[in-house]
């Protein structure tokens, strides 16, 4: 996999170098901090950066100088001037030395930063696409809901993708980005598995002292996914405030981060999901109408793998092969009764649990057949000694509030315990049944 573009940072300015670390960081970049101007001139050749950003005064070596002198080293290489002492004269200096841009301090957020970046080299995708099964595996019985995609997935227009749980949306979302062509990252977040300070947190980020342990400031999904596609699972599950703020993003794709005064700008692609019927929840005033239609411009319907029985055989073919791979086992054919029972199983958890089916039967095997086992309504041991799929859903989206929460709050408890709306004693219950204790 290609690495991340290499930007130097040369800034005598210890705590204003820190600044454009992080935001840089944030963005995917590989960042190389220099405080003299000399020394980051000996290790250019061997870093050769795709962009250099440099302060205008500093020390032993100003910025024009120091643009001369490394232009010599790395003659296609894009500099960037950034300075307290703005002015015509330097600017027009700058440019004559190399720099193809200029900009003056304080900047008035990083987005003014990231913008001028991307002119000139690009973020470089986390690629979805190394991990996905191919397009005939994945829209196997469903050919033509990927040719309605084609024509959807180049435009800017928001997606909702509408299905039980199980069916794949996610995976169907990162699809919709490769089709689009987006320089930019694919970036998701599970509106469920948050509480609701959390999911507001995430999406629009904070400013250092926002709330207690927000010791520093965050970017949010709305900013990481600039230039890309931003990937709301269970989009239902938001609170009606949040769903507001959403709303404002979507009509004038604006937003600020907590505790922040400055606008912002996004201009990532929205999809969004859900298992829920939106029409119902609307009808019962638990989701916005006006964000509704909002979010619906197109919507897909992902039918249950009970619809796709034509397509079970191509789709089980394919995960034999994948989890024999992950696993290290020798590849073995389906026998002929485990067949049966697949052909005439529901699939309640739908490719989710045919996956989690077939991985149980590939470790287990030992002869020249895999055996898929499936435990009827009667078989089932009792809810008490095992959970149940949803039971299991829930504790998973439980331990990831939790985790969060203690990352924001720092592992201060008490603060994680606020984040939640839970007491601090819940919350010591809760580490203790999740097995999360220190």
């Amino acid at each position: 996999m290609a690495e991340n573009p290499k930007i130097v940072v040369v800034e005598d300015d210890a705590s204003f170098a820190s600044f454009l670390e992080m935001a840089l960081e944030e963005a995917n970049y590989q960042v190389f901090v220099f405080y003299d101007p000399e020394e980051a001139l000996l290790k250019l050749p061997d870093l050769t950066p795709n962009l250099v950003i440099t302060d205008l005064r500093m020390p032993k070596l100003d910025g024009i100088a120091f643009i001369e002198k490394a232009k010599k080293l790395l003659p296609d290489t894009p500099f960037i001037v950034i300075t307290a002492f703005g002015s015509i004269p330097s600017a027009v200096s700058a440019m004559k030395a190399g720099a193809v841009d200029y900009l003056t301090k304080p900047l008035a957020s990083p987005d003014e930063l990231l913008e001028k970046v991307r002119c000139y080299i690009k973020v470089k995708s986390p690629a979805p696409s190394e991990d996905l099964p191919p397009l005939e595996v994945i829209f196997a019985g469903i050919e033509e809901l990927y040719e309605k995609l084609l024509e959807v997935a180049k435009t800017d227009a928001t997606i909702c993708l509408l299905g039980e749980t199980g069916t794949g949306k996610s995976l169907i979302a990162k699809v919709i980005h490769k089709l689009s062509g987006r320089e930019g990252p694919f970036v998701e977040i599970n509106c469920a598995a948050l509480p609701e300070n959390l999911v507001e947190a995430e999406l629009f980020g904070y400013e250092k002292g926002a709330f207690t342990g927000a010791v520093k400031a965050k970017p949010g999904k709305f900013e990481l996914a600039r230039g890309g596609t931003l990937f709301l699972d269970e989009v239902s599950e938001m609170s009606l405030p949040v769903q507001a703020k959403f709303l404002k993003v979507l009509q004038d794709r604006t937003f600020e981060r907590l505790g922040g005064l400055k606008p912002l700008k996004t201009d990532a692609r929205f999809i969004t999901a859900t298992n829920r019927d939106l029409k119902e929840l609307v009808r019962q005033g638990r989701f916005r109408e006006d964000l509704y239609y909002r979010i619906n411009i197109f919507s897909f319907y992902l039918p249950p793998l009970r619809e796709r029985q034509k397509a079970l055989e191509r789709i089980v073919q394919y995960l034999i092969e994948k989890l024999s791979k992950k696993h290290g086992k020798p590849l073995r054919a389906l026998s002929k009764s485990s067949w049966e029972r697949l052909k005439n199983y529901p699939f309640p958890g739908n490719i989710r649990e045919l996956e989690n089916l077939l991985e149980r039967a590939v470790v287990l095997s030992k002869g020249d057949l895999i055996e898929v086992e499936l435990q009827s309504a009667e078989e089932k041991p009792s809810s008490s000694s095992f959970p149940s799929q949803e039971d299991l859903r829930i504790k998973e989206l439980e331990k990831k509030a939790i985790l969060k929460a203690l990352e924001v709050a720092k592992g201060n408890k008490s603060q994680a315990a606020k984040l939640l709306g839970i007491s601090l004693k819940t919350l010591y219950n809760k580490l203790k049944e999740l097995n999360l204790r220190d």
